[in-house]
């Protein structure tokens, strides 16, 4: 993979990624803590995204045989990112329609976050297939390491940015925040004009074409229900992300009640936690070079539930100092999980079905989240409806992800990426057979 589509790869994962930023570090802490919204309605919003990921499978698969205008992932990329950015960008709207008006509110934002959601599902699907497609073994775990600390280092300027945006005026209106909103939406839309532009070869000058996916998707997934392994690191990927991303709707609101923190201080909270991210990013593809990418994944676990245990702690003692730096450390847990995990996950694909299984890994990515975010949602309603005390909801939520973390560092154990490669090569050719007959 040349530089030039590895900086392309890069700008398109980071046009999308932004999106999610103004959504999860500022919308989420707007309609909890100051709309007084219920945490499970806000989680179920933002987790509506990613209760479409089982597109991804579907889409995944149809491109890998189907090219469209010539291309079998440019214009999904596309696609995805521009729906990605404008669903993004609407939310804000949504959100003060649904404070107005409940029913018309709550349609309107189904919506608005449903687009959003088909646009990221449709993009990242696509141009982590063309990372499996056009770079090898080695060579993926640099496309990754460099993607995510772009992404990671966008994030960071993002929350900065609105953070600085949110801070010039007292009052938080929705003309301040639709403002910040169209500004990022403008980075996103460039950066996916970009990034996507001649970033793939076209199907007819492709001589790696991977030809050998099953074109009916009920076969190819039998391709992943048959194969032990493959089920195992489903599993495991749910547990881990929705362990980590449990708190996404709950962190910023938990700024603000339990240590009293602004609106754009605690959007600031994403770039705390991004810079966490970054460092071991940049330390990260060291590290699972020396020690291997299991043992990335396991330690970046147990520092993120030590994390998580000392965020518990902040609560009680109400240290706003001990909580930033909190952050900061659940960022260097999550930093070396992702690379550690991702890297992974493309070992765990056969290049001739590379869209059905980026599909099937970004399924559990995203459902994890999903599942994460309306758990902790309910869970936070349920606590504090019991206690009457909004601390005990959050202390809930996090305990919980300190016990998936460690499930899932005892669950990794079993699962070998070279035994699911021979488990794949065999199913493979007994659902190409079924698919022909």
């Amino acid at each position: 993979m040349n530089a030039r589509v590895l900086t392309q790869l890069a700008l398109v994962h980071v046009g999308v990624s932004i999106t999610v930023v103004p959504v999860t570090s500022t919308l989420n802490r707007v309609m909890i803590a100051d709309m007084k919204m219920p945490v499970t309605l806000v989680a179920v919003l933002v987790a509506l995204p990613y209760l479409l990921s089982p597109l991804q499978i579907f889409l995944g698969n149809w491109s890998d045989r189907h090219p469209a205008a010539g291309y079998h992932r440019t214009p999904w990329i596309l696609l995805g990112g521009l729906l990605a950015a404008t669903g993004s960008y609407f939310t804000v709207h949504v959100a003060y329609l649904l404070d107005n008006n409940f029913v018309m509110g709550l349609w309107a934002a189904a919506i608005v976050f449903c687009l959003w959601g088909a646009g990221i599902n449709a993009a990242s699907v696509s141009y982590l297939s063309l990372v499996t497609e056009l770079a090898d073994e080695n060579g993926r775990s640099r496309a990754v390491s460099i993607m995510w600390t772009a992404m990671i280092a966008s994030t960071i300027a993002t929350s900065l940015g609105l953070s600085r945006m949110l801070a010039t005026s007292t009052a938080i209106s929705k003309e301040t925040l639709t403002t910040a909103f169209g500004a990022i939406w403008l980075v996103s839309v460039i950066f996916v004009l970009i990034g996507s532009y001649r970033i793939e070869p076209r199907a007819s000058a492709r001589t790696d074409r991977p030809a050998n996916s099953a074109d009916d998707p009920i076969l190819a997934l039998r391709l992943l229900a048959q194969n032990p392994q493959a089920r195992r690191f489903f599993v495991y990927l749910m547990i881990v992300l929705i362990s980590i991303h449990a708190q996404d709707v709950l962190l910023e609101p938990f700024g603000a009640e339990a240590m009293g923190m602004s609106v754009s201080v605690t959007s600031r909270l994403t770039s705390i936690w991004g810079t966490g991210l970054f460092i071991t990013l940049l330390a990260g593809i060291l590290f699972i070079r020396r020690y291997g990418k299991k043992s990335g994944a396991n330690v970046g676990a147990l520092v993120a539930a030590v994390a998580f245990a000392s965020i518990i702690a902040t609560g009680l003692l109400g240290q706003s100092n001990l909580f930033l730096a909190s952050v900061f450390l659940l960022g260097l847990g999550g930093g070396l999980m992702t690379v550690s995990n991702l890297s992974f996950m493309l070992d765990m694909t056969l290049p001739q079905a590379a869209g059905l299984y980026i599909g099937a890994w970004s399924i559990a990515n995203f459902a994890g989240q999903a599942i994460g975010n309306v758990f902790s949602g309910i869970l936070w309603d349920l606590f504090f409806l019991l206690t009457g005390n909004p601390l005990m909801g959050y202390a809930a939520v996090f305990s919980l992800e300190i016990v998936g973390l460690l499930l899932a560092v005892w669950l990794f154990r079993s699962i070998s990426v070279e035994q699911f490669r021979r488990q794949a090569e065999t199913r493979l050719h007994t659902v190409l057979s079924l698919a022909t007959d």
